[in-house]
């Protein structure tokens, strides 16, 4: 086994087993806040909030992994930082699990970019594509699984605190992994402002913004599912599941896809990314179907999109190139989320939703073919 493909494995345990532990304590914190007292509206300003920071953060973790010119460093310490999520058992009231809440996603706001760099930067040999893939594919197994290992610790104690403490298990494996995580330096490449680093990573920001803008939400799936399975509650979370599913699967074909044919594989992302609108129909089989290709276009941006990053920005900063790459993201879902859900509550037609999502691909494909010309971005 090559160096490069050791490191990918590495950094792929370390996030598959960090989604264990955040993944299983974000299933349940809600329900946690509302047994606090905490109302509905209360649980979206917390989550909302928190959130927002996580984004927010994801430049600002950016830019001091590339200051301080080591990204195994942010990346040490934001993994390191779960240490919160098996804390939740023991929270005195909803204002300290709040204060977890934000912690946790602020940690993986200002981690992400710097692993995300250094995946890039211990990879090797290995194609850009295939080791972002591998890697989504590892991180995707254990989102799928931390939530599942605390649905079965509650169902077997009943409480959802004894359950949370089961995070304990996956940390310890954590911790382990991230003590072998290599020194990796920041490239000391050109000025991030200069035309062949941050300007085509901006112009990229914005092509990826517009596409998960024009991106049906997989929640307002599920809300349309939760709707029409009356008796049949448990729809909505395989409909979940299915989603999470695709996004694993698509995962490493759509990487090694990039490697061999290059940014074109991003375009036909995007023009995927319009049918899901043409799918939001009062059926439910038809709506698995939906949140099938979501997840297909969600594991695209989680392998392929973050890959082409490291492309474009070329030996320019790496962690501030995912950083910008990252908040660009957020408010595309957030976008996505708010016009999807409006048509919805307006009963706006197919036509609306689908012509809305087809004009957001089209804005979407301009600015990745400004953002890769004059040539191609191969890797």
């Amino acid at each position: 086994m090559s160096h490069g493909l050791r490191a990918i494995l590495l950094l792929g345990l370390i996030s598959m087993f960090g989604d264990f532990v955040y993944e299983g304590g974000r299933a349940i914190a809600p329900d946690l806040l509302r047994q606090m007292g905490l109302t509905a509206a209360g649980v979206g300003l917390v989550t909302g909030v928190a959130e927002l920071a996580g984004w927010i953060s994801r430049p600002i973790g950016g830019a001091i992994a590339d200051r301080m010119g080591r990204y195994d460093v942010m990346v040490r310490v934001g993994y390191g930082s779960l240490f919160v999520i098996p804390i939740m058992a023991i929270a005195p009231n909803w204002a300290a699990l709040a204060a977890i809440v934000f912690v946790e996603r602020v940690a993986r706001g200002l981690r992400v970019p710097a692993r995300d760099a250094m995946l890039a930067s211990v990879r090797g040999k290995v194609g850009l594509g295939s080791a972002f893939g591998l890697h989504e594919f590892l991180d995707q197994f254990g989102a799928t699984a931390g939530p599942l290992m605390i649905a079965g610790a509650a169902a077997i104690h009943g409480d959802l605190r004894a359950a949370v403490v089961y995070t304990v298990l996956p940390y310890a494996a954590l911790f382990v992994l991230i003590s072998r995580l290599p020194t990796v330096t920041v490239n000391k490449g050109p000025d991030p402002r200069s035309p062949a680093s941050g300007g085509g990573v901006l112009t990229y920001t914005l092509a990826a913004t517009l596409n998960v803008a024009g991106l049906l939400p997989l929640s307002i799936v599920l809300y349309k599912v939760s709707g029409l399975a009356e008796g049949d509650e448990w729809l909505v979370p395989l409909t979940y599941s299915i989603a999470m599913i695709t996004d694993a699967l698509a995962a490493i074909p759509l990487g090694r896809a990039l490697d061999r044919f290059g940014v074109r594989v991003l375009g036909l992302t995007m023009l995927l990314s319009v049918v899901p609108a043409a799918l939001l129909v009062n059926d439910v089989y038809t709506l698995i179907l939906c949140a099938g290709l979501i997840g297909v276009v969600i594991g695209a941006h989680e392998s392929i999109f973050r890959a082409v990053v490291a492309q474009i920005a070329q030996s320019g900063p790496l962690g501030s190139a995912y950083g910008l790459f990252g908040l660009g993201v957020g408010m595309g879902y957030s976008v996505s989320g708010l016009v999807f859900g409006l048509m919805v509550d307006l009963s706006y037609g197919q036509g609306a939703m689908l012509g809305y999502a087809l004009i957001m691909q089209l804005l979407s494909l301009y600015f990745l073919r400004s953002a890769t010309s004059p040539k191609s971005v191969t890797g």
